[in-house]
């Protein structure tokens, strides 16, 4: 655990799915795929798993709670009685600034930041051990995914 500073930046769900690949699992081979967007027509993306080849997306925008679109996230885990789940690296790069830092400062009045969104479990100080060995086992898993 860290003594430093997260900083929230205003960084938005958007900012994270919309710069960056996603990553997703292979329905049919569990391994890792990529959700990348296609053109820059909103919100089409095509998944492309590592094993598999080219595999069909909904355009049906939908994410959170451990999906996007109709694809299982990759970098999830149950931790602390729920499913802590990161879109891509960057994303998980911000969750493991913000669980690790003592001191989190927010952004006054921006309330669309991840940082605002987060839920209160993974905000809670009593949490943070936890969360840092979730964060941990997520970090694992991206780094063995074949991408």
């Amino acid at each position: 655990m860290s003594d430093s500073r997260f900083r929230d930046s205003g960084e938005t769900t958007h900012d994270i799915i919309f710069s960056n690949d996603v990553l997703v699992e292979c329905p049919k081979c569990s391994g890792s795929a990529i959700a990348t967007k296609s053109t820059e027509e909103y919100p089409y993306f095509r998944v492309i798993c590592m094993q598999c080849g080219l595999l069909p997306c909904s355009d049906k925008l939908s994410w959170g709670a451990g999906y996007f679109f109709d694809y299982q996230l990759w970098l999830r885990v149950n931790c602390c009685g729920h499913l802590l789940w990161a879109y891509n690296k960057q994303h998980l790069d911000f969750l493991e600034g913000y669980i690790s830092s003592s001191l989190r400062e927010r952004t006054p009045n921006i309330n669309q930041s991840l940082a605002s969104r987060l839920p209160s479990w993974i905000k809670s100080s009593k949490n943070r051990e936890q969360l840092v060995k979730g964060v941990r086992k997520l970090r694992e898993k991206l780094n063995a995914a074949v991408i």
